[in-house]
């Protein structure tokens, strides 16, 4: 198979990966309570999710698509802009906002306008409207200058109470208060005994309730997900040479567009806590394995050769300002080349079975609708193999590095292109008579990816 035709049916396999891992659509309960989010501006998509993110599960959102559709229907076809801010210039905008909520049946409407004030500041400014025309429940600004997790603490801090306020309560707390307002007088000597009991448990709701809210994370978000799972097509590569030769018994090898399967996942157990540093702690993992690779002599008889690639370890996820991230991982790589050759073509082949120690560091970074993926990567090998114990003094030290490309599919869903590249450089020490002599040797490993994966 030729190397274009390997490439054309890796992409065809990363796209089915793509769709295969796309989640299953469940049917949501329908709230008895909606709201609309709209906001306007710079970096507008980014702040509307970390609004919904904050949205009691009791309270519904209004499709963004149908209250744009409103809200052009009453009469607001072109953006509010800075007269959101002005109380001189706002009230035909609050007025067509008022209208197009009441169109897209939502209880109330958060509409925001992200700009730079006129101190040279990046805010978004945010109000709530409802069906009352007088003062605004929430008419006040948040900074964007600080990192994403301090923007968030913002907005919940100025639209939690109101949130909170017009959310339907669960459906435990409901029957709770039905009960209570039919208990009639077994429920008035309770509560005239109970008024100790009561305040305990009253302190430890707010407690639960803080846990909830302070663990809440964004579901299918790179820098909050509980786990992430990639499936993909490998192209591999492998180029073996020595540095000064001296005996004849020494054999370079090469070989590149080997077809390789991938899987990869990372998990973090507890994203869903305020728990600094544990909370974006996760463990690592992945595989792979070449298919159908066999080497040759010159035009000898194909031999059977294996290749897989196995990494198991720790990362830890940091955020970086709004949407970046940096990540820190160690842990251990166990990769295997190994050529099944008969006893005295053995002797000569560089088979190799590395058990690493790996360090690195890697980071995400959004380009326009893109994100780019860079990393680097210490190796430091523990064991290396048959080809390195037929020298003296074999010495061997290994890095990385990576790079791609994450294009979005759909929400939760990325298509992937990767490049990782390895390189194992080594210096031997010869004595006068050893059997293989040489200064040294070159082993580098590169990987073209292609793959879909799914983050929760």
């Amino acid at each position: 198979m030729s190397l274009c035709g390997r490439i054309l049916l890796g992409l065809s396999a990363a796209t089915a990966v793509t769709f295969a891992l796309a989640p299953v659509t469940l049917a949501a309960p329908k709230a008895s309570k909606s709201i609309a989010v709209h906001i306007e501006g710079p970096n507008a998509e980014a702040i509307r999710e970390d609004i919904v993110a904050l949205l009691p599960e009791t309270l519904g959102v209004v499709e963004p698509a149908a209250f744009s559709k409103a809200l052009k229907g009453a009469g607001q076809t072109k953006a509010v802009g800075d007269a959101l801010v002005s109380k001189a210039l706002r009230k035909k905008p609050l007025d067509r906002i008022r209208k197009a909520g009441k169109a897209a049946k939502a209880e109330g409407v958060i509409y925001g306008v992200s700009r730079t004030n006129k101190k040279k500041k990046k805010e978004v400014h945010l109000v709530y409207v409802d069906e009352n025309a007088g003062d605004l429940a929430v008419d006040s600004a948040v900074p964007l200058t600080g990192s994403r997790d301090d923007r968030k603490k913002a907005l919940e801090e100025l639209l939690g109470p109101t949130l909170a306020q017009i959310a339907p309560p669960p459906a435990d707390e409901d029957k709770a208060s039905k009960g209570g307002e039919d208990g009639d007088g077994d429920g008035g000597e309770n509560a005239g005994d109970g008024d100790g009991d009561g305040e305990e448990n009253a302190g430890d709701g707010e407690d639960d309730g803080a846990r909830d809210s302070g663990g809440k994370r964004k579901r299918n978000d790179v820098n909050s997900a509980l786990f992430s799972v990639e499936l993909g097509v490998e192209f591999i590569g492998r180029w073996f040479d020595y540095s000064d030769p001296r005996t004849n018994n020494l054999r370079p090898y090469s070989v590149f567009g080997q077809p390789a399967l991938s899987i990869a996942g990372e998990l973090y157990p507890l994203a869903s806590t305020d728990i600094a540093v544990l909370k974006g702690l996760g463990i690592t993992a992945s595989y792979a394995r070449a298919l159908g690779l066999n080497s040759a002599v010159g035009d000898g008889d194909p031999i059977s050769t294996t290749y897989q690639r196995i990494n198991l370890g720790l990362r830890e996820r940091l955020s970086i300002g709004e949407a970046s991230q940096l990540g820190i991982s160690a842990g251990l790589r166990f990769l295997t080349f190994e050529i099944e050759a008969p006893a005295d073509l053995a002797r000569t082949v560089p088979n190799v079975s590395y058990t690493l120690f790996r360090a690195g560091l890697d980071g995400r970074f959004p380009v326009g609708p893109v994100a780019l993926a860079l990393g680097a990567e210490y190796l430091l090998p523990l064991s290396s193999g048959a080809v390195y114990e037929r020298f003296t003094g074999a010495s061997v030290q290994g890095i990385g590095a990576m790079a791609g490309v994450m294009v979005p599919v759909a929400t939760g869903i990325e298509a992937r292109v990767l490049v990782e590249y390895a390189r194992f450089f080594s210096s031997f020490q010869p004595e006068q008579g050893d059997p293989y002599i040489a200064g040294g040797a070159i082993d580098q490993y590169l990987g073209l990816r292609l793959a879909g994966a799914y983050v929760y």
